[in-house]
């Protein structure tokens, strides 16, 4: 029966003339899923320092999880160049299984924990410094999310 009358085939859009802001229960500014606009401050003005900190905080988390993969796979591959070119390693053997085999199952796995730690500490390190620099609580002399964490 499709095609038949053309006032029900026809597609109608229907749209909000509401702003985001003026809904009910949300402040001036404010977004339906929380916190600030994207690249506004929270009166919901364009602030230039704000987006000049979130870049900063993307740059330093890219480079705090380039850093901790380069550091990872440098360790992974050590420690396998270690366990396969060490030939006195094979002749230990745990419960009938060689060493580096049981290296090779299970040491990694206290590695990437270790890692996983060592990365959630810093990138959380790097979004308190964003938060007090967005916030104006920072001061010069204390390091900011680009710095590096160098004092």
């Amino acid at each position: 029966m499709t095609g038949t009358d053309p006032r029900r085939d026809a597609r109608v859009r229907v749209r909000s003339t509401d702003l985001p802001a003026a809904r009910p229960g949300l402040g001036e500014g404010a977004v339906p899923g929380g916190g600030a606009p994207s690249g506004t401050a929270r009166t919901g003005e364009p602030d230039d320092a704000a987006t000049a900190y979130t870049r900063g905080l993307v740059r330093a988390q890219l480079r705090l999880g380039l850093a901790c993969v380069a550091s990872f796979l440098a360790v992974v591959t050590l420690l396998t160049v270690t366990m396969s070119g060490v030939p006195a390693l094979d002749d230990v053997v745990l419960l009938g299984v060689p060493l580096p085999w049981l290296v090779h199952a299970y040491g990694f796995y206290p590695v990437i924990v270790a890692f996983a730690v060592v990365f959630a500490v810093a990138a959380a390190r790097n979004e308190r410094r964003y938060r007090a620099l967005a916030e104006g609580a920072g001061g010069p002399d204390e390091p900011g999310p680009d710095d590096g964490g160098a004092p």
